[in-house]
């Protein structure tokens, strides 16, 4: 056996060994603004696709919570996978989708790194 046929079969049991985690995930944030605003931003395709780009997505789903004083309206990402993932990636990822939701609806833009000078090559 080769070292890379070694190094393959090593892989292959360890992620055998790793539990995969629920296929759903929901995350709340305080969005400051109406839910009517919130939803038209979520409508749109090119917010959407921003929104969720590179998340494996099966569905998502928005909940408007109670408006909090000074904070905004509470909006809630419900979101499924298309394919279980490891652990709390889909709490993790439901995070960054309503994180990202937030920015568009507040700044009108995702944030990326793209075009943004890091000194890597």
């Amino acid at each position: 056996m080769t070292i890379l046929e070694e190094g393959a079969t090593k892989a292959r049991e360890v992620l055998a060994k790793v539990r995969p985690g629920p296929l759903e995930g929901r995350r709340s944030l305080p969005v400051r603004a109406e839910p009517a605003a919130v939803e038209r931003a979520w409508a749109t395709a090119d917010g959407r696709a921003a929104i969720l780009e590179g998340i494996p997505v099966a569905d998502v789903g928005l909940d408007f919570g109670p408006t909090m004083e000074g904070w905004g309206t509470v909006v809630t990402v419900t979101l499924r996978l298309q394919a279980a993932m490891p652990g709390m990636a889909a709490q993790t990822l439901a995070g960054k989708v309503v994180r990202h939701l937030k920015a568009l609806v507040e700044t009108g833009e995702v944030p990326t790194t793209a075009n943004n000078p890091a000194a890597r090559s």
